[in-house]
């Protein structure tokens, strides 16, 4: 199973692992152009956040990154979910300003922007 999330010329994708990959279509061919390694786990949800553009990853480590491009780097922030289940599936609200995740305990967290916090 693959994990795919679209955003202008550009895909994210899990390759059933650990690891978020992001191809840019050059013409007729697509190019690795970035690996996202911070998750123990499989990923298992990527939403791309189109206005803002960040990426939220969640995995079966129970955890979810926040990654923002910061010049060519895509910097990675925890967010802790406090939940006891493998996290299955991660999606931005309208205003990117908050993000669910469901996971394997039939739970969803809702998770925001906090400055303290950092998410």
């Amino acid at each position: 199973d693959q994990i795919l999330q679209r955003m202008e010329g550009l895909i994210a994708l899990c390759p059933n692992n650990h690891e978020v990959h992001i191809y840019r279509k050059d013409g007729a061919k697509w190019s690795k152009i970035h690996e996202l390694k911070e998750h123990n786990g499989q990923v298992t949800g990527i939403d791309w956040a189109p206005e803002s553009n960040r990426l939220v990853t969640c995995g079966t480590d129970r955890n979810a990154y926040v990654w923002t491009l910061k010049g060519n780097i895509w910097k990675p922030t925890l967010v802790i979910l406090r939940i006891n289940r493998a996290a299955r599936c991660v999606k931005w609200s309208p205003k990117e300003n908050k993000f669910a995740v469901g996971s394997g305990s039939r739970l969803i967290s809702i998770c925001y922007f906090e400055q303290e916090n950092d998410w």
